[in-house]
């Protein structure tokens, strides 16, 4: 049973990130997705918002659920007021509230 959710915790983070990565190449190539009706790339951060609530109550490390969603939150924080590029920038919001959603599951927890 416990290598059973194992799987299913790397599989959440190989969704988060994937839903992350689309979030941002969303962003790097807006033109060529607007060609397209449906794209599940256009869904990226649904993908990472949901995911990451739900490996935060899937997963029984709780120290390493808040220790994420802490450096999701400062990344969130770099990616506003960093100015280097505009694309960390536009995800950023995106990444602060979803680390901040996932904290405060975590701490609930």
């Amino acid at each position: 049973m416990q290598k059973k959710i194992r799987i299913v915790e790397i599989l959440i983070i190989l969704v988060m990130l994937f839903g992350w990565f689309s979030m941002l190449s969303k962003i790097l190539l807006a033109d060529y997705y607007e060609l397209y009706s449906y794209n599940p790339v256009t869904h990226g951060f649904l993908i990472f918002l949901i995911a990451t609530p739900i490996f935060v109550i899937i997963s029984a490390r709780k120290m390493l659920n808040e220790w994420v969603s802490i450096g999701l939150i400062v990344f969130g924080m770099f990616s506003l007021c960093q100015p280097f590029t505009m694309v960390l920038y536009k995800c950023g919001f995106q990444t602060l509230l979803t680390g901040t959603l996932g904290f405060i599951i975590a701490s609930h927890k």
